[in-house]
């Protein structure tokens, strides 16, 4: 109960500009231990925005009247190093200042967790407060503050976005994705993490990126460069490397623009369960089929089956709640 008596009463000394310097270390020393204390934010709220602002007092030192000038004059020498001191002690207070205030400012203003959520077919793309590019594909969520503070910029994302991420050596970027964490410093790359799929796809298209799953255990952490793709089964908890030479590709595919090469119709079509959030069952007839073409996965679904179905000499149909592609 004293230290709440004794932060009353150096609270209202600090509206008031009335704090010493001994004073202000003590106020937010015990404002820093009383941050959870909702009846002592009760009281900070109710006053804090009713506080009129006015300058500090005893900061800046008095102009001598006509009358003490002679005497200034004769003593300049011993005058000038008292003001020096009372000087360099201002600073030091409008320093401290400052530094607290950002501290005050923190605790009522501290950063705010936000949300990007798209449905099927919709994209996204906004900047991230570090300067950081993320294009969202369909049925994904990033969840990311407001702001960056200390040592770490972290974010945490379901289903798919593609990152364009600003360079700070000093504060990496670091990726949630289920279970693992992808860390970076400043790259492009693309991170495919649906909820439902047991796999996790990270791909470099420029720069360097560490994967690891989360508690850091140093066995299973990998790192990539560019054109490469990290793998990571969710079953059986194993990260692999492997090459991945059309990384470029997703410059495109963050538009929803995707270019197959021979790629097998298994791969197409969990694409489209992905981006259309859908789900595809394949004739057997169909299990080595291979796509070359062009798929724009924001044109309507339908669409998107008619052209994928005349390449691979196919038909679909709804079933219930998910598609058949049949031969």
């Amino acid at each position: 109960m004293e230290e709440k008596v004794q932060f009353e009463y150096l609270y209202h000394q600090y509206l008031n500009n009335q704090c010493t310097a001994e004073e202000l270390k003590l106020f937010f020393r015990l404002l820093e231990k009383s941050k959870d204390d909702e009846q002592v934010m009760t009281l900070m709220s109710a006053t804090w925005d009713q506080t009129a602002i006015s300058p500090e007092k005893g900061l800046t030192p008095p102009f001598p009247d006509k009358k003490t000038t002679h005497r200034l004059i004769s003593s300049r020498n011993s005058f000038g190093m008292q003001r020096l001191a009372g000087i360099a002690a201002t600073l030091l207070i409008v320093i401290g200042i400052c530094f607290y205030w950002s501290d005050v400012s923190r605790i009522f203003n501290p950063p705010q967790e936000s949300k990007s959520i798209t449905t099927s077919t919709e994209r996204k793309q906004f900047d991230l407060s570090d300067g950081t590019k993320v294009w969202l594909s369909p049925n994904s969520k990033l969840s990311y503050s407001d702001r960056f503070e200390g040592t770490e910029r972290k974010v945490s994302l379901e289903g798919e976005a593609f990152f364009e991420v600003a360079h700070d050596a000093k504060h990496p970027f670091i990726i949630k994705s289920g279970q693992i964490n992808t860390t970076v410093l400043g790259t492009a790359f693309n991170v495919t993490a649906y909820k439902e799929q047991h796999i996790i796809n990270v791909t470099l298209v420029t720069g360097k990126v560490t994967v690891s799953l989360n508690g850091s255990n140093s066995s299973k952490r990998d790192t990539i460069l560019a054109n490469q793709r990290i793998v990571f089964d969710k079953i059986s908890s194993r990260i692999s490397k492997v090459d991945y030479p059309d990384a470029a590709t997703f410059m495109n595919k963050r538009l929803g623009l995707y270019e197959y090469k021979g790629a097998e119709i298994q791969e197409v079509s969990r694409d489209l369960e992905n981006q259309y959030n859908i789900k595809i069952k394949l004739d057997k007839q169909l299990s080595e089929a291979i796509f070359y073409g062009n798929l724009n996965m924001s044109a309507p679904l339908d669409e998107t089956l008619n052209k994928l179905s005349t390449v691979v000499e196919a038909k679909w149909r709804k079933e219930g709640g998910h598609y058949v592609i049949l031969k």
